[in-house]
């Protein structure tokens, strides 16, 4: 396939109106394409040449791309740099700024030459990367530049959601958007779209024979959420109850020389746990893939500390100074996969019995505090028991439950503290849309629209305008820089609005939000009819608490989620 004929799918994709028209026009792009290039296009509709897992990031900043630019338009850098400073789009700006020319890329070619600018690293890296991109764009179309040119500044704007290229996925090559289950198996254990681009082009059998490897991250089981211990014993009966730390969630994998980490977002941040490795490395020699939750410990009294202290860790190069000040412990609470052998179709009891035979004691790790409740009121002394050990709360877990990737479902369930004359949780929401602030705002966005995800739709469905707890930082240098790419004329196709802001976004952002409760609204989507005909629910005095970049859209609060809080807000105030 030309790489032109993909850039013209790639926009359309985004005027699309709604999302099955997104899905038919990526299907029937795919179904074009010769069978090797399929999953090379599945990585660049998600702007990269490889998973995320696999670490391989382009390392060009807007400004050494419009260096190439100015490289390959034979112009002044500074110029060329101040001009796209000025657009606020590179791409926007290389579709004015290059001749017209027909462009003649095969996507095979662009896919080569980004995946080699991607490799590039070591002394004089930046130069052969600003002169190779300058030489892919100089022989590009207007329109092909444009792209490229959003690829490799992390730009690239189409929102598509992996829901939606799995769906795509399965009516291009097995003819059925109902046999997207089977290729959402095959990425939940592997990680990787390209793969399962792959699979799919073999057909039903090749899917269905998928299974954990070490080293592809599985995505993480998520837990839903209930009112109070009264109705999590309703819904679970005697189950087991574990400890739920206030760190960062990591899936550790082993194949008995290399260690790779993965953030829940499936980033590979093997590079931020030095320690912790170490700490596995001298007491495990078997390959295994385990879960944990990485707390930050104080040096001097072991106490743990609050989950922002785990955030000093996310630079390129730790020094022996930052992991002396923030001191990292494992708390392990999953085992899926041990010298061979996968776990997670296992219930819960017996990957738990396995993990503590496994498991071997090091000042470094710890096993998850865990205990089998039967009443009530055992339930919530183990609760205040863990909040008094600096815990957050629990995860209580259905004994025969299975760990089920990539799913939120109730065979976990959360249990965390109430906050007084608010819900009892917080909410993570995506912001789609934005108002232009006024007054002392004025400039600056003065009020945000936030949506919760409809898994079912693969859809955001506003809930809340948000317009407190950000700081003059946050409105007029955070907000406008991490928005900035991101800005759209009109509403993205998976966004379902009857608001009208003064700006739209791509569905990127993810921001933690409380709020005192939950309404019924004529005004907002979430949920749109579920709880009464022709309304939707909204907060009641949402407050902006912090950004969750450890989050992706698609794990933000779930529309099931908000209706379940709105029914369990009142036995909470009872």
């Amino acid at each position: 396939m030309t790489f032109l004929r993909f850039v013209t799918t790639l926009r359309e994709v985004e005027r699309a109106s709604s999302r099955l028209e997104m899905v038919r026009l990526l299907a029937d792009a795919l179904r074009d394409l010769p069978p090797d290039e399929a999953p090379l296009a599945v990585n660049l509709l998600k702007g990269q040449v490889a998973p995320e897992f696999e670490g391989v990031e382009f390392g060009v900043a807007e400004k050494e791309a419009a260096k190439a630019l100015a490289l390959a338009l034979g112009r002044d850098e500074v110029e060329v740099v101040r001009a796209v400073r000025e657009k606020g789009d590179i791409g926007a700006y290389a579709r004015e700024a290059l001749p017209q020319r027909t462009g003649g890329l095969s996507l095979r070619h662009v896919y080569d030459e980004l995946r080699a600018i991607a490799e590039d690293a070591g002394p004089g890296s930046q130069a052969r990367k600003r002169e190779r991109l300058a030489r892919l764009v100089a022989a590009a179309s207007p329109e092909e530049a444009a792209l490229i040119l959003r690829i490799v500044t992390g730009r690239l704007r189409l929102g598509v959601g992996d829901a939606t290229v799995l769906e795509a996925l399965a009516l291009a090559f097995l003819g059925d958007r109902s046999k997207k289950p089977l290729l959402e198996r095959a990425y939940n254990l592997t990680s990787d779209l390209a793969y399962v681009a792959r699979l799919a082009l073999e057909g039903e059998d090749a899917l269905r024979a998928v299974k954990l490897e070490v080293g592809k991250p599985v995505r993480m089981m998520l837990a839903e959420r209930l009112a109070g211990p009264e109705q999590i014993m309703e819904k679970l009966g005697s189950h087991y109850a574990e400890h739920k730390y206030d760190g960062e969630r990591v899936q550790i994998h082993y194949d008995g020389e290399r260690f790779w980490v993965y953030s829940r977002r499936l980033e590979n941040i093997t590079h931020q746990y030095p320690d912790l490795l170490e700490a596995l490395r001298e007491v495990q020699h078997e390959p295994f893939i385990l879960e944990a939750e990485a707390v930050v410990t104080d040096p001097l009294t072991g106490e743990m500390r609050p989950f922002q202290n785990v955030l000093n860790r996310k630079v390129k190069h730790l020094t022996p100074e930052l992991l002396e000040k923030y001191p990292i412990k494992g708390f392990v609470f999953e085992l899926l996969y041990d010298r061979g052998e996968a776990l997670i179709e296992r219930p819960y009891r017996e990957r738990r019995e396995r993990l503590e035979r496994w498991f071997r004691p090091h000042e470094r790790l710890e096993l998850s505090v865990k205990r089998y409740v039967e009443t009530t009121e055992e339930l919530v002394r183990f609760f205040d028991e863990s909040i008094e050990a600096g815990c957050e709360g629990l995860v209580c877990k259905k004994p025969d439950g299975e760990y089920e990737a990539g799913k939120r479902g109730f065979k976990w369930v959360k249990y965390k503290r109430g906050i007084a004359g608010k819900l009892s949780d917080t909410l993570d929401l995506v912001i789609v849309g934005a108002w232009l602030g006024r007054g002392r705002r004025a400039g600056a966005y003065g009020s945000l629209l936030a949506a919760a995800y409809n898994s079912d739709e693969d859809r955001f469905e506003t809930l809340t305008k948000i317009g407190s707890g950000f700081s003059d930082a946050d409105l007029n240098e955070v907000l406008p820089r991490r928005l900035g790419p991101y800005r759209r004329q009109e509403r993205h196709p998976r966004v379902w609005s009857l608001q009208e802001p003064d700006v739209w976004f791509d569905p990127v952002l993810v921001v933690e939000v409380e709020a005192q409760e939950i309404t019924l609204s004529p005004g907002h989507t979430c949920a749109f009819g579920v709880v009464q005909q022709g309304r939707g629910l909204a907060l009641r005095f949402p407050r902006f608490v912090r950004y969750r970049d450890d989050k992706s859209p698609e794990e933000a609060t779930t529309t099931r989620e908000v209706v379940e809080m709105y029914h369990n807000q009142w036995s909470q105030s009872r």
